[in-house]
């Protein structure tokens, strides 16, 4: 659904705010979350080694993201206590850092929240999984913006030094500026109070930080096949909120929404309809596409100079590339949250056939199941063809498959 009101224009102070209380959760919740991770290790290695593998890094570096990346994985249940998590990672991951280097420690640092946010979705599918994503982002966050002022910290001592920075190690490198630039974003992202101020602060965010000069947002519906402007900066958002059309009425959109990354357009004109290529005076563009979940489009951005012609940069399309992730990510929790609910989020079966279904799992017969549980083994049978029959298994393989599926049994 289209939210009916987005905020207006607002102006942002030069730095954001202090970094965000750690959010509280409930020890059930925390226990849930813990215990998810707990029970999808496996599932978040394997991911792992597969981004792993796309890495452009030398061997050593490889090992040393291996083991940082293990280090969050086993000791992800000691973060129950965050100051001591916090120490602990500072004090034990120093040497894996130092080889890594701040670009690839932050992405194996993001790599980790990303998996773990899919692993929690997937398994926890509830209404209330946004409190998991909150609580998640805000413990990645903050090593994040310790590692960035330590990195910081470190290049400021070593201009002052006796030394003279090496060619090339300016902090304010495009590298770094893009990890600045998330960080920050994320920032915003996590202390916006509603779905409107996160998206509205995002434009601007995006627009800025990536040097265009105007920004639109527009939502798109794949039901009715329609695009909507939103949300606007430095371009009339009452004229772009009148923007009501259908997707074949603009070429643009299926050329955008065929691209995982931002596109770059040349010349506006033969992707828009006349009307708006004079009302707004556009040339060249460059645009972006926000995905919900499954990598559904649901929205896109369009980002130009005042409409003057300019080329593309990579570094700036790198640095919008990883902007738009992170708002795609926070839409994906935000606004999709309340569709996240299961009728079957609670397993159907009896705590006695859930036992029962374990055992089936673990390889045990019929006659052994009766035997460790001294039931007859006429009556563990019958606890058996209930399960299947709850489950709408045909047979027990497909049982335990369901059953792992759900995550009601390892």
């Amino acid at each position: 659904m289209i939210p009916s009101h987005f905020c207006g224009k607002e102006e942002l102070p030069i730095r954001p705010p202090d970094f965000p209380a750690y959010p509280l959760v409930s020890r059930q919740e925390l226990s849930r979350i813990l215990e998810t991770v707990h029970r999808g290790r496996q599932e978040c290695l394997a991911a792992w080694k597969v981004r792993l593998s796309t890495f452009r890094m030398t061997a050593r570096e490889k090992q040393a993201a291996q083991g940082l990346f293990q280090y969050l994985l086993d000791h992800f249940h000691d973060s129950a206590n965050f100051s001591g998590f916090k120490e602990q990672f500072f004090q034990r991951t120093a040497e894996y850092r130092s080889i890594l280097g701040l670009q690839h420690t932050v992405a194996v640092i993001g790599l980790f929240e990303e998996i773990i946010l899919v692993l929690l979705l997937e398994r926890q599918g509830r209404p209330d999984v946004h409190t998991s994503y909150r609580w998640l982002h805000s413990l990645t966050l903050s090593l994040l913006c310790s590692i960035t002022r330590e990195h910081s910290e470190g290049r400021r001592k070593e201009r002052n030094g006796p030394k003279l920075p090496l060619p090339g190690s300016d902090e304010r490198s495009p590298r770094l500026k893009r990890m600045e630039a998330i960080t920050r974003l994320d920032e915003w992202l996590l202390t916006s109070r509603t779905l409107e101020e996160a998206l509205s602060r995002s434009v601007r965010f995006i627009t800025e930080a990536t040097g265009f000069r105007r920004g639109a947002l527009f939502w798109y519906s794949s039901l009715s096949r329609t695009v909507e402007g939103i949300y606007a900066h430095e371009v009339d958002l009452g004229e772009i909120r009148r923007i009501r059309d259908v997707e074949g009425n603009i070429p643009a959109i299926a050329r955008v929404m065929k691209e995982t990354k931002p596109l770059y357009l040349r010349e506006a004109r033969l992707y828009f309809p006349a009307h708006y290529v004079e009302k707004f005076g556009l040339t060249s563009l460059q645009t972006a596409t926000l995905y919900g979940p499954q990598r559904q489009p649901v929205a896109f951005l369009l980002l130009d100079q005042e409409g003057r012609p300019f080329e593309p940069d990579p570094d700036t399309e790198h640095l919008l590339t990883d902007l738009i992730s992170r708002v795609s990510l926070t839409l994906r929790f935000r606004l999709f949250e309340n569709a996240f609910t299961h009728v079957d989020a609670a397993p159907p079966l009896t705590p006695r056939e859930r036992e029962i279904l374990q055992m089936i799992a673990d390889g045990h017969s019929t006659r052994e199941i009766g035997q460790a549980l001294h039931l007859s083994e006429h009556t563990a049978a019958e606890y058996a063809h209930s399960v299947l029959r709850k489950l709408k298994a045909k047979n027990r393989p497909e049982a335990v498959a369901v059953g792992l599926r759900k995550s009601w049994i390892r």
